[in-house]
């Protein structure tokens, strides 16, 4: 795997963050503003993990993971949620129904995403970076 990320986050700031993050490690960040952005860049780009909030403007995070799921080419690419919803919360349980690879909960530190790129693109990043405990 070449550590291609689609990061599907509407807040621009949470965004450049988490491109921040993971440009800065070596990984290939691709961005999605919305959910049909995430469709489009997540057919142009092939990426080899989604990073997916799931209050989306437009189509929802759990409803782009289900239509992402449901066509082949998709199928197998690790999506991982990141989301300030409750744990207990409907959409929660639709994206994990949908097929949320793993869920980490707002904020979630720079070090368990940096974790979770290397572990869902068996990709070492460039170096151990080291960030202050921020969060996004």
């Amino acid at each position: 795997m070449s550590g291609k990320i689609l990061v599907v986050e509407d807040n621009p700031d949470a965004r450049d963050l988490l491109v921040m993050v993971l440009a800065h490690a070596g990984y290939e960040v691709i961005e999605a503003a919305n959910g049909s952005e995430a469709l489009h860049n997540a057919t142009t780009y092939h990426p080899d993990l989604i990073l997916m909030d799931l209050g989306l403007p437009g189509i929802q995070g759990d409803e782009v993971m289900s239509r992402m799921r449901s066509d082949p080419r998709f199928a197998r690419i690790p999506i991982v949620v990141a989301t300030a919803f409750d744990r207990n919360s409907d959409i929660v349980k639709r994206a994990i129904k949908a097929g949320a690879d793993q869920v980490l909960f707002k904020p979630t530190d720079f070090k368990t995403v940096l974790e979770v790129a290397r572990t869902f693109t068996n990709q070492p990043s460039k170096s151990e970076t080291h960030f202050p405990t921020h969060s996004v």
